[in-house]
């Protein structure tokens, strides 16, 4: 009984947390959030049948005996679908969408001509499908993961080609979600197999899970805030380093490439336009002028880094000039980060660690070191 009580409790979350995911107050990642609250509908499913279960109830909802199937058939498409929207620049809903939900549409219908008088299965025949349906739903949901987490890897990798700070739009709350959910599909597998009662450990997980997803998923800046002619571009590119077609010949000759190499160079070391913690792709294409491709192709193809390695090489050695000047030495890391344009502490210390081989606290360290051992000296 208690079981089951814990079980109801969760379900009610998870469609009241539907509820708030659909009618998102701030109104960013609008479509993104309306999957989201499908992947907490789906939930609700998963636990409310085990709940009617335990009460001993299933015989008054007979309609609701395959519902958690149903949660299961939906709930890692949502989660897809979810993560579709978050990551594809110029994202615009697709009827085509829908088709990721044509099992669980065919399991509904199958299920509510069982539980009707017009029945057109056998019921050696529903017993048949029912079974290749529980099949379907372990394959279905390990496929959706690896799917899922791919676009996340794929998500990251592309970010990097247009901003420099990458912290706020990694979606690296989606990355640990799936990881978790990776674990419980194999628990899912395992008790399965096994035989193995997990029933008071199962609605916790998921209640804790889908309170990390719902705090993340409404407090998430929107990815591509950028112009409809921005975002094409910069589809384009993504495009382009998936599917690994590289321009086969310059977009410029190379005495263009060169004025737009120095004129590239003025403005990261006479005008600092890295010091803008917001610097983007778009903007600094702007500033060149060029488009958002050929600046793409400069950085990437000429050049030979992307656009978060190249701000941020420039970034680390402001830092280090600020961490030689007595006039910053009032500082800590932090503020010196700040400073040299980094907005975040993390992207901070990985670009450094990168840029230097070692953090910027033994960098610091060395530093105050040698000037311990000159002063030693005189």
């Amino acid at each position: 009984m208690a079981t089951g009580v814990l079980f109801f409790i969760c379900s009610i979350c998870f469609f009241l947390m539907a509820l708030i995911a659909v009618f998102n107050p701030t109104r960013v990642n609008v479509t993104a959030n309306l999957w989201v609250g499908l992947f907490y509908v789906s939930a609700g499913c998963m636990t409310l049948n085990p709940a009617i279960n335990s009460f001993g109830l299933q015989s008054r909802f007979a309609f609701l005996t395959a519902v958690d199937e149903l949660g299961y058939l939906a709930m890692m498409p949502a989660l897809y679908l979810a993560i579709v929207q978050f990551t594809t620049p110029a994202s615009k809903f697709s009827a085509k969408a829908y088709l990721h939900l044509l099992p669980v549409t065919l399991f509904a219908i199958i299920h509510i001509a069982a539980l009707s008088k017009h029945n057109f299965l056998t019921i050696q025949q529903a017993e048949i499908v029912f079974i290749l349906f529980k099949t379907g739903i372990r394959c279905q949901l390990l496929i959706y993961w690896i799917l899922a987490y791919r676009r996340i890897i794929n998500h990251q990798k592309h970010i990097r080609l247009i901003i420099a700070d990458v912290e706020p739009v990694s979606l690296n709350w989606l990355k640990y979600l799936l990881l978790v959910l990776g674990g419980m599909l194999l628990l899912f597998f395992v008790t399965s197999i096994f035989n193995i009662s997990v029933n008071a450990i199962v609605p916790c997980i998921y209640l804790a899970g889908s309170l990390g997803i719902l705090y993340y998923s409404l407090a998430q800046k929107e990815i591509y805030p950028y112009q409809p002619e921005e975002l094409q571009s910069i589809s384009e590119i993504f495009i382009e380093i998936e599917e690994k077609t590289k321009t086969a010949k310059q977009r410029f000759a190379n005495e263009e490439a060169t004025q737009l190499r120095a004129r590239l160079e003025y403005l990261m070391t006479t005008e600092k336009l890295y010091l803008d913690p917001e610097l983007n792709l778009p903007q600094l294409a702007q500033r060149m002028p060029v488009s958002v491709n050929d600046l793409s192709f400069l950085l990437n193809d000429i050049i030979g880094l992307n656009f978060f390695q190249f701000i941020n090489a420039y970034r680390v050695e402001e830092a280090k000039q600020l961490m030689l000047s007595e006039q910053y030495m009032h500082l800590n890391l932090l503020g010196i980060a700040y400073n040299a344009g980094f907005n975040s502490k993390t992207t901070f210390n990985t670009a450094f660690k990168k840029e230097t081989g070692s953090s910027p606290s033994q960098f610091l360290k060395n530093q105050k070191g040698a000037r311990q051992q000159v002063s030693s000296a005189v």
